[in-house]
């Protein structure tokens, strides 16, 4: 038994063991492949070749194996032995191959570098150089010469701002090329002038009679003249016998007189222009109560009033210029008294006796803005307003409340559009004329108490446009059966209507009136008509 052990040990390798020798091999190759691959040197030429080992010699290994009955420590020590020495033979191969070497180096190349802490540089100081300035901001071209001197731009100043508060002089409001001379001529003319005693009689001729009369009436070349340098806004006759004075408010503020009729030995066009407004004069009428005073009413937010006797243009009324709360035209409640219609659609009453230019009460009518405000002839506690609402109303004072409180009217005249003008007949106020811009003229009977009943509609064509100011239809000074509109027919003309929609007669003249007259007016006692266009420009029939 002995015997045969010591043969076990020094027996040669059979091919059972080659074969568990390359699988060791191979399984050491394998170990190899999976470390991380690196540039190797070139391979040694003499590596021993590997035999190849086919399938049968394994299976047959594999019975040897089974079938043989050595001792487990004996197959042990061998397997023991055959490992070191695959060791050895694997670390001849890696030798050679310079797996070593390389395994090596890529530790080394796997470590993490540890850049050296930077030394801290000391930072040298720029030097401070002087700041660019550009030649053009310190005015010198690129030779260094000094350029001219910009032109200086004066501050600009609004062309049309309000004029100074406080009582305004006639010779300081001369508009520009008026002489001083003919400002003191006409006041030198107007100092005998005669004027009938009631500014409303009644003229009790018969409408056939009238009618004669104004068909009389012509237009010559020299009874047209242009009295104010832009667009009338408000026209009025002065109710002087003795003379023809007809006066004319325009666009921006400007105040014309004109004496018609004068001496043959006038070197002057009679006619005078002063500028007491910054904005249109929309209103303009003769103190019925003293003829020397004649009243106007701005956009500007002021009424003045021109006293011919003091030559001055005094403030009756002003409104807070912030406001821009433009006034539309005026009547007088007394002679003390008198009311405006605004652009807020309010109504102010003012009483030129107390102190300041402050109204006394100021009533909210109507939502949108005021065009018109008339008082009646015979109750002056009853007036009449015009708006943009396309309303006329007709109020009782004695029931309005102030703080914009809502006021109840009396009676309404409505209308499909904005209506321009509202007013009641001069001597006893049973009519009212408005004039809209639906293209109606409308009579309408009202009682003294306010009622309104019948009511006559015109047609009547009153589109001006924008560049016209519009139609404003008024009653004569005298006569509750006349009143006077512009026209837009051709030939140019004025049309005058009795109070039942008549035309009464069609003034015109081809050579001498070529444009539409949109403000006419009468003169209270005489047969002389005026009509003013929108170029400054006033035709006097007579």
């Amino acid at each position: 038994m002995l015997a045969t052990r010591r043969s076990k040990r020094n027996r040669v390798p059979s091919d059972s063991d080659d074969l568990h020798h390359q699988k060791r091999i191979k399984n050491g190759l394998t170990s190899i492949k999976m470390e991380q691959k690196q540039p190797l040197s070139s391979v040694p030429q003499n590596i021993p070749s590997i035999p190849i080992i086919t399938k049968q010699e394994i299976s047959k290994v594999k019975e040897e194996d089974i079938s043989s009955s050595e001792d487990d420590d004996e197959e042990e020590w061998d397997l023991e032995k055959r490992r070191q020495r695959n060791i050895q033979d694997n670390a001849e191969i890696f030798s050679r191959l310079g797996f070593q070497e390389a395994k090596v180096e890529l530790k080394m190349s796997s470590k993490k570098y540890k850049p050296k802490p930077a030394t801290k540089r000391m930072k040298v100081p720029k030097p401070v150089l002087p700041s660019r300035r550009s030649q053009r901001l310190q005015r010198i071209d690129p030779d260094g010469q000094p350029l001219p001197e910009l032109p200086v731009v004066e501050t600009p100043v609004f062309e049309h701002a309000r004029k100074p508060s406080g009582p305004l002089s006639m010779v300081d409001a001369l508009f520009t090329g008026n002489p001083v001379e003919d400002h003191h001529l006409l006041l030198s003319r107007l100092d005998d002038m005669k004027v009938k005693v009631s500014f409303k009689k009644e003229d009790n001729s018969s409408l056939t009679s009238f009618v004669k009369d104004l068909n009389k009436l012509r237009l010559h070349g020299d009874r047209v003249s242009k009295v104010v340098p832009d667009r009338i806004f408000s026209l009025a006759i002065h109710p002087v016998e003795n003379r023809t004075l007809v006066m004319a408010g325009d666009k921006w503020g400007k105040l014309g007189f004109w004496d018609v009729v004068r001496d043959k030995s006038d070197e002057t066009d009679g006619i005078v222009v002063y500028h007491p407004h910054s904005r249109p004069i929309n209103d303009l009428r003769v103190s019925p109560y003293n003829h020397q005073q004649i009243i106007s009413a701005s956009y500007d937010g002021t009424s003045r009033c021109c006293d011919l006797q003091k030559a001055v243009f005094d403030e009756v009324y002003v409104t807070d210029e912030d406001d821009d709360n433009l006034l539309k035209n005026f009547d007088f409640v007394s002679a003390d008294t008198l009311v405006y219609s605004q652009q807020d659609g309010t109504v102010a009453f003012v009483d030129r006796r107390t102190p300041g230019t402050n109204a006394e009460n100021v009533y909210s009518l109507h939502p949108k803005s005021l065009r018109t405000v008339s008082v009646h002839p015979l109750k002056s506690h009853v007036i009449l307003t015009g708006s943009t609402d396309c309303t006329a109303k007709v109020w009782d004072m004695r029931n309005l409340k102030t703080g914009g409180k809502s006021n109840k009217w009396l009676d309404e005249i409505g209308h499909s559009k904005n209506v321009y003008s509202a007013y009641f007949s001069p001597i006893s106020g049973k009519y009212i004329l408005t004039t809209s811009l639906d293209g109606t003229l409308n009579v309408v009977e009202c009682t003294e108490s306010g009622k309104l009943g019948k009511r006559k509609v015109i047609r009547h064509n009153n589109h001006v446009g924008r560049w016209l100011t519009p139609f404003r239809a008024s009653w004569h000074p005298s006569r509750e059966d006349v009143f006077v509109v512009g026209s837009m027919e051709r030939p140019r003309q004025i049309q005058v209507y009795d109070s039942e929609g008549k035309i009464l007669r069609n003034l015109t003249d081809p050579d001498s009136l070529g444009s539409v007259c949109s403000l006419n007016a009468f003169h209270p006692t005489r047969n002389v008509l005026v009509g003013g266009n929108s170029s400054g420009r006033l035709h006097v029939f007579m």
